[in-house]
Formats: structure tokens, sequence, C-alpha cells
């Protein structure tokens, strides 16, 4: 991690240096991710608003995209779970006009994280079970830096299920839905189908 941190913080004064606004922007997102995987949260919210800023000034919608998923990511970690949602999904709607179906992917996998911890296990199944087959059409598997993090969220969205069947079973219907359908379902309030969720709470 703190190779990382120091390759990038490298990376952003050369960027500056040559005026290269672009890479400024992605070096920006880059330190602001090593820096909630810290846990240093307040610290990130600042980096990636500014990678945002500027890909806002530039027009360049994959940086954009990238900063409200990682903004996104530090609003669930500090439990702000609504602006958690709003970020992740309007990073998954600019991936999706951009045919970015990784990005895609791992919007759908934050969300998932989020509609979890808003007390659905079961529909998380079902966006997970999406995003997995985003990642597959494209052949392009999870990382070993995301392997963790995400393994972590599915352990913890499958114990909260208390049903193993019931949650494979859910997965393997989102892995026939369409991202507009995975989407759908994470907008949906967490109080409309009690059949779907644990102690009423879904």
């Amino acid at each position: 991690m703190t190779a990382a941190r120091e390759l990038s913080e490298e990376a952003l004064a050369i960027s500056r240096e040559v005026g290269d606004q672009g890479r400024v922007a992605d070096a920006l997102n880059i330190l602001g991710t090593v820096a909630f995987d810290l846990g240093n949260l307040a610290p990130a919210r600042a980096l990636i608003e500014q990678g945002l800023a500027i890909g806002r000034d530039l027009g360049d919608r994959d940086a954009i995209a990238s900063s409200l998923q990682n903004l996104g990511t530090v609003a669930y970690l500090e439990g702000d779970l609504g602006s958690a949602q709003t970020l992740y999904i309007e990073g998954l709607s600019n991936r999706s006009e951009l045919g970015d179906r990784l990005g895609a992917a791992r919007a759908l996998e934050g969300l998932a994280a989020v509609v979890t911890a808003r007390g659905s296990p079961l529909r998380a199944a079902r966006i997970w079970g999406t995003a997995e087959q985003q990642r597959e059409a494209i052949g392009s598997p999870l990382s070993p830096a995301e392997r963790s993090r995400y393994e972590q969220r599915v352990t913890t969205s499958r114990a909260a299920a208390g049903d193993n069947a019931a949650f494979d079973r859910a997965w393997r219907e989102g892995r026939a839905l369409s991202l507009k359908q995975a989407t759908e379902l994470a907008l949906k309030d967490p109080t409309s189908d009690p059949a779907d969720g644990i102690a009423g709470a879904d």
C-alpha cells in the first residue's frame, strides 16, 4: 500500500509538472482509493473530489465515473448509505452510456454492498450475480486487490440472508438480469418486499 501511494504521488507530481490534467485526475483518484483502503476517509474524500472537479472541467466521463464510484465507497464506509447509493447509481449510469462493462460491474458490486447494509441481502445477491455475469462476458475477473474486499462483503451478505440456498438461487437469478434491471433492484425501497430480506427488513 505504501508503494502504491508513493508511485501515485510521483505520478501526480509529474502530471502536474507537464500539465496533463487527465493524468492528474487519475492519480488523485488512485491516491484517494489508497487513503480509504487505509481508513483515512476525510483525506480520501478530498483527493477524489479534486479528481472529480478536474474530470468535470475536462468533460472526461471516465474520470467522472471513477470519481463518483470512489466517492460512493467513501460514503459507504462512512455509513451514509443514501449518498453511497446515489453516487454508485450516477457512476453506473456513466459507465453504461460509455459501454464500460467492467466499470459497470464495479459499480454494481458497490451497490450490492449498500443494498446489504440497507437490509436486503437477497436483493444484493441478485445484483452481485449481474456484476459477475458482466465480468465473465468480457473476461475480466476480480483483481487480487479487489478480491479481499469483495469476498468479505459477499460473506457478510450471505450471513445476513441466513439461507445459503436462497442466496445462491438469488445470485443465479441475478446472472440473467440486464444492467437496467439490476439498477432498478438497487433503487427499490428496502421495505417494499418483506419476503426478500431478513427480519421483515426487505
